[in-house]
């Protein structure tokens, strides 16, 4: 608390020094530009008379070096208290073209005022030229001051103190992933290590945007598990730029992979660059109750709000409908239409034509009872807010690229199966992100 009250006291005695030297420039035109100011009735008496008794005591303007130089040695001190600031990119010939412009100007200037021209245009050069010239003088002992208390000062910073031993060693195992680090540590860089020795147990990367994220870590991770053989699931939030990374990888690393993965794409907005998965594959549904899941998760990741309301009546009431849905085209036909966008339309439906055939199978009777008896009792206003529970948030999804994307079988979802491993790059458009999620 001490040191930053001396800091600010050495500032405000450095700006009292700068304002008096510049007072001392404003005298120094005054006083020898006197006869343009008299001219332009520009004077004032009680000015004169100090300056006049000033001038009798200590014959500061009988030569106008005088004055400039006691601005000089003002200046001077003013620099004195300048702070060091950090990677100062001013070079030495900076302060020298600096310093040679503000001495030629500031002390070479005084044959102007007996040029033999209009007095307008003498007075106008020679303050121009003493103001340019001060100003350069300012700038080359603020930049020398700067280098000299760089140099003179150990750490002025408190780097040194600031900074600790980092690791050095690159511990790796058929896990790791090892990300080279560079790090400044009594007086000199030295090269060091962070090993994530076992990532299962997770690994979160956090930064504001621009920051070097993807740069340091990210990348770094997607080629070094492509180079360990692992499965990968990227989401890539500004496609393609992981997408391509990994891609270009793994065509360099395939022997690292005991089975070759096969290296897919969903991606909505280009259909085209995209490989097609339905993620309601029949053949992973083995009970309602996997229906029941695909259709929670399906329905609170589009109101993420409903996880607050677990227990509601409309909200569990539309997992119920969509779940039956797709239990219903899981059984219908052999699952030949349990696809996202079939599930969808099927949903649009008028209620007069769905519930009848829903109905008609007994696994999902006593599983839509309560729409069942609402509908048989004429209790429409019940029921349609149980429907619209369901249709509202489903119908923001409807897209053509959508349902083109998720109605295919390019590929299947077991990412991580040892006979079939896969590397799933998932794009994602910003602008789109609360659907693609």
């Amino acid at each position: 608390m001490q040191h930053e009250d001396d800091l600010r006291g050495l500032e405000k005695a450095v700006q009292f020094i700068r304002a008096v030297s510049v007072l001392f420039l404003l005298l120094n035109s005054y006083w020898f530009c006197y006869g343009w100011f008299a001219a332009h009735d520009m004077t004032h008496a009680l000015l004169d008379w100090i300056l006049l008794s000033f001038q009798r005591t200590t014959h500061l303007f009988s030569y106008s070096v005088t004055s400039k130089f006691c601005c000089f040695i003002l200046l001077v001190l003013g620099c004195l208290g300048t702070r060091s600031v950090r990677d100062n990119k001013v070079r030495t010939w900076h302060i020298v073209t600096a310093a040679t412009v503000g001495v030629l100007l500031f002390f070479g200037n005084d044959f102007l005022r007996e040029l033999p021209a209009d007095a307008d245009i003498r007075m106008g050069s020679y303050t121009a030229t003493l103001f340019t010239g001060y100003l350069s003088l300012l700038a080359a002992g603020i930049w020398m001051r700067r280098r000299m208390t760089l140099r003179l000062r150990d750490d002025p910073f408190n780097d040194d103190n600031e900074s600790f031993r980092q690791e050095e060693r690159y511990l790796a195992n058929e896990y790791s992933v090892n990300l080279p680090t560079r790090y400044y540590y009594h007086g000199a860089w030295r090269q060091g290590w962070i090993n994530v020795i076992n990532p299962f147990r997770a690994t979160m990367v956090l930064g504001t945007p621009g920051s070097g994220k993807s740069y340091a870590v990210i990348n770094s991770y997607i080629r070094q598990c492509i180079e360990k053989g692992y499965a990968l699931y990227i989401y890539d939030y500004k496609f393609d730029d992981l997408s391509t990374i990994a891609y270009n990888h793994l065509l360099r690393h395939q022997d690292r992979y005991a089975v070759r993965p096969q290296f897919c794409v969903i991606n909505f907005d280009d259909p085209r660059r995209s490989n097609r998965c339905n993620p309601l594959d029949a053949r992973f549904m083995t009970d309602i109750s996997d229906a029941y899941e695909s259709s929670y998760v399906i329905l609170l990741n589009l109101n993420k709000s409903w996880a607050q309301k677990e227990g509601d009546f409309f909200s569990d009431s539309a997992i119920v409908l969509l779940a039956a849905i797709i239990w219903y085209l899981k059984l219908y036909d052999g699952g030949r239409f349990c696809t996202f966008p079939h599930v969808i339309e099927l949903l649009c439906q008028p209620y007069e034509k769905i519930f009848p055939i829903l109905a008609s199978y007994s696994d999902l009777e006593n599983y839509l009872s309560p729409f069942i008896d609402a509908w048989q009792n004429n209790a429409q206003d019940q029921l349609q807010g149980q429907i619209a529970s369901a249709k509202i948030p489903i119908s923001r999804i409807i897209s053509p690229q959508l349902y083109w994307v998720m109605t295919g079988d390019d590929f299947t979802l077991d990412v991580n199966n040892p006979q079939a491993p896969k590397i799933l790059c998932v794009g994602n458009n910003p602008d789109r992100q609360s659907i693609y999620s």
